[in-house]
């Protein structure tokens, strides 16, 4: 009932990039856990070609990553991958750029895990990792170009 009251009082623009962020996290989600990633990034580039694009706002890109955050804090296992091509999913159609970075770091024990963050403009966005943590792969631009 809390988490209701709080959606209400908010401004009608951030109920609906809650709403959209709500639909696109749990699909990225469920693509993510049946299908390899090269099918789900192929998914991802084809509707960031097609997206319905409006003008830019630094305002409604900050709003974008916070609606993502808050939807994936409650999706199950929604991890920075996810995270991140929801998010992709959602600036390329309010008008900006965004470009999926994924990382390496070795972990004590030799194992290797990995990262994903996005960045738009040459800025960490959303999921920065620590400074000098991850060796990047070469970036994956999403862009209306």
């Amino acid at each position: 009932m809390r988490l209701l009251r709080k959606i209400a009082r908010l401004e009608a623009s951030d109920r609906l990039l809650l709403a959209e962020a709500a639909l696109v996290v749990p699909i990225v989600r469920l693509a993510l856990t049946i299908l390899p990633f090269r099918f789900v990034h192929r998914g991802v580039a084809a509707a960031t070609r097609s997206l319905r694009r409006s003008a830019p706002t630094a305002r409604a890109q900050e709003r974008i990553t916070w609606a993502v955050m808050v939807v994936a804090a409650r999706v199950p296992a929604a991890s920075c991958l996810t995270q991140a091509l929801a998010a992709t999913l959602l600036l390329v159609r309010h008008g900006h750029e965004a470009t999926l970075r994924v990382g390496v770091a070795k972990n004590d024990d030799g194992t290797l895990r990995a990262h994903a963050w996005l960045e738009s403009a040459g800025k960490a966005i959303l999921g920065e990792p620590a400074p000098g943590v991850f060796v990047p792969f070469p970036p994956v631009a999403f862009s209306d170009r």
